[in-house]
């Protein structure tokens, strides 16, 4: 830097040999690369720390950052789930970054985690059948869930979800499940119906014997816990996992052996980005660092394999199309 805080080397030297000076003038124009697109598969549009409205300081609040968030990281498409009026709130400041799903069920109409707040305008456990077709076909909603069967303490199966299950496979509606645990008390905190035992994916096995065209993506994916979700991946081509938090919450060389459980079974084409409303940087870094992953791999799980997944080829690059053949 010169004293006036500015680069030094604004021109190349006219000392330098011609060809010298006219590789610097070229480097120097060449724009800078955009970052790599990302899809998020777990987002929420929570009513984090008040009690309030969408509209409340607070929650606009956390609404500005975490769009924000979105934006500085490249993020292209957030699959973002919560109560209906949040959703309609932060679909309003974001409509072609998020991609909206309802959290079902809610037990006494209220949405798990957040007990103040009611899921659905008619105050039910679940959305009115017919409505929620609607939701889709006009295109207001794209995704069904975060499913938050284990809070409720119910099975995956449960008669009570198969007629959404129906819909959503008729109407190509991607399915995403909430598995494995939650954070510590939850059972005696806010919901008591809560059991670790439902959360294992592998019970998720009767729901894609039942609907074998549905698209479903197991949240908290961790085989390192709970081995056998590679075994159900092997068998359903359809079903696509995340693996947040434990990009963050776990010893990065944990995690790292997390990964190369999918790489070594080949079937990181079916592992894709999520933060679970978490930091966006340093979950993408969490990837990034993980050397053995080729560049092809790495891209795949930062958008491509979600792209696939949704439908939404066009959002990574041009040649997305060529990579699923």
């Amino acid at each position: 830097m010169d004293g006036q805080g500015d680069p030094v080397v604004r021109q190349a030297p006219a000392r330098w040999p011609a060809i010298a000076r006219g590789t610097l003038l070229a480097l120097l124009a060449l724009p800078v690369a955009a970052a790599q697109p990302v899809i998020d598969m777990h987002l929420h549009a929570w009513p984090y720390g008040a009690d309030g409205p969408p509209d409340h300081p607070k929650n606009l609040e956390v609404m500005a950052r975490t769009i924000a968030a979105l934006e500085e990281h490249n993020v292209v498409l957030a699959a973002t789930s919560g109560p209906q009026a949040f959703l309609e709130r932060w679909h309003r400041e974001a409509p072609d970054r998020l991609l909206l799903g309802p959290v079902l069920p809610c037990e006494g109409g209220l949405n798990p985690n957040w007990f103040q707040y009611q899921c659905f305008a008619n105050g039910a456990e679940f959305p009115d059948l017919a409505w929620l077709r609607t939701q889709y076909e006009n295109g207001t909603y794209q995704l069904m869930g975060e499913i938050y069967t284990q809070y409720a303490g119910m099975a995956y199966d449960d008669p009570r979800m198969a007629p959404y299950y129906e819909l959503a496979q008729e109407l190509g509606i991607p399915v995403a499940f909430h598995t494995h645990s939650a954070p510590p008390l939850t059972a005696s905190g806010c919901c008591p119906n809560f059991r670790m035992a439902l959360g294992d994916p592998l019970l998720l096995e009767e729901v894609l014997v039942q609907y074998p065209r549905l698209k479903v993506l197991v949240m908290h994916a961790n085989p390192l816990v709970y081995p056998l979700v590679l075994d159900l991946m092997a068998q359903f081509p359809k079903l696509y996992v995340e693996l947040s938090p434990f990009d963050r919450v776990l010893a990065r060389e944990r995690f790292h052996q997390l990964l190369r459980a999918f790489q070594q079974r080949r079937l990181i084409r079916r592992v894709t980005f999520g933060t679970d409303g978490g930091d966006h940087g340093a979950a993408i870094e969490a990837y990034r660092s993980a050397d053995f992953l080729s560049a092809a791999e790495l891209d795949g799980i930062l958008c491509r394999n979600a792209a696939r997944f949704l439908g939404r080829l066009e959002v990574c690059d041009e040649d997305l199309v060529s990579d699923t053949k």
